[in-house]
Parts: C-alpha cells; sequence; structure tokens
C-alpha cells in the first residue's frame, strides 16, 4: 500500500472508469460488482462523483448526482473502498465531499440506501449522521422500504440535511431516531403510520459495501 499521505482527491473523469471495473470485483471479495456501474456517472456527473488515489493507485470512489425530482436532494448511488484503505477514514472523506458539492449546488438533504442486512453499513451512515425512513416495513429489526428494488429486494432509506437548520426542509420525509440489525432470523412487519424526526447515536463503524448483503 501506498503512503497514505500522498492520497488525492477529485472529481472523476471518464477514464476512471475503467480503473474502478478494473478493481471493483476484488474490491468485493470476487463479487460481481462491475455491471452495476454505468461510464454515465464518470462522464456526464462528474461535479458529484469523487475518486481518492494516492500516486499510483485507486484508493476509493464516490458517484452521486443532483435529483432531478426533488430539487433539494442529493443522491449517493455508489461508494466503493480499497481493502487495504479501509478504517482510515477515506469513506467518511468522501462522504464529506459530496455533502460540500450538495451544498454548493443548493442541496439541503442527501439521501441513500443500503440493504437491511447490511449492518456495516447501517452503521456507517448512522455514524455520518444519517437518519432512516420509517418505510413501511421493518426487515431484520430496521425500518425499510419493502420492494424498493423490486419483489424482495427492501431497502432501508437514509437522509442527512446538510446545510443550516434554518434553510427550507424537505417536505414529506418520515423518518426515526435509531434502529439496528437485530441479529435475528429475518422477519416483515407493517410500518405504522407515525411521523417523527430526531437526531441519532451511533458506533463507529466504516464501509465499503453500501448496499447488499456480506
Amino acid at each position: 500500500m501506498d503512503d497514505i499521505r500522498s492520497l488525492k482527491l477529485r472529481h472523476a473523469i471518464p477514464a476512471d472508469y475503467s480503473r474502478v471495473v478494473a478493481v471493483i470485483d476484488d474490491w468485493w471479495d470476487g463479487r460481481a460488482m462491475s455491471p452495476r456501474l454505468s461510464h454515465v456517472f464518470f462522464s456526464h456527473f462528474a461535479p458529484t462523483s469523487f475518486v481518492i488515489e494516492t500516486e499510483t493507485e485507486l484508493a476509493g470512489f464516490l458517484l452521486g448526482f443532483l435529483s432531478q425530482t426533488r430539487v433539494d436532494e442529493a443522491y449517493i448511488h455508489f461508494v466503493g473502498v480499497h481493502p487495504d484503505f479501509r478504517r482510515l477514514g477515506l469513506g467518511r472523506r468522501l462522504y464529506e465531499r459530496f455533502f460540500a458539492a450538495a451544498r454548493q449546488y443548493g442541496r439541503a438533504w442527501v439521501s441513500s440506501i443500503t440493504a437491511p442486512c447490511n449492518t456495516t453499513s447501517i452503521g456507517f451512515h448512522r455514524r455520518l449522521g444519517f437518519l432512516m425512513e420509517k418505510g413501511n416495513g421493518i426487515v431484520d429489526g430496521v425500518p425499510a422500504r419493502l420492494d424498493y428494488a423490486g419483489e424482495g429486494g427492501h431497502r432501508v432509506v437514509f437522509h442527512r440535511r446538510v446545510t443550516p437548520d434554518m434553510w427550507p426542509g424537505s417536505p414529506g420525509l418520515d423518518l426515526v431516531r435509531e434502529a439496528a440489525c437485530s441479529g435475528e432470523p429475518r422477519t416483515i412487519v407493517p410500518a405504522r403510520a407515525e411521523r417523527h424526526v430526531a437526531p441519532v447515536r451511533v458506533a463507529a463503524v466504516e464501509v465499503a459495501d453500501l448496499t447488499d448483503c456480506a
């Protein structure tokens, strides 16, 4: 591993697509993740997509965009960190850079999703101050949007304010204070209709895989 003091964070460029595709399956222990990546993020969403690298090695990346439907939101689509560079704060650094970009473009909220069974990702988001939507069900002890990614594709939906509280809020968000994966067998429980927004307290966790179960 190169000296982390040489790390540089910059906007993604089209040439980074092939660099990421070449390593991403290895970063996920051989899982086929490369088909989930699109060149579009590197060519059309460069202002909100980033890579972090040493002089010779790719250390991490974040792909995101400004929502065209919700004018006060930006969305983080995909994040990865090289296994040798994990637990060094690179995930946080990438997220904070995206928060800054969202603010630059006048967005008050950032959103992202993960699978209910991905406890590492949930811990990471909560550590960064994300709030979870109450969704319409409970999966593995976590509030989730059922079938969000197709049948059986339940997802935890996160939101985080990245501007001062005096900025306009995002209407319609239904968020919860705390929830954690229980480790119990998978359960799905319909959620009650209730509105509540409050900050969270979290444990220290860092993640590379933000969408799927291990």
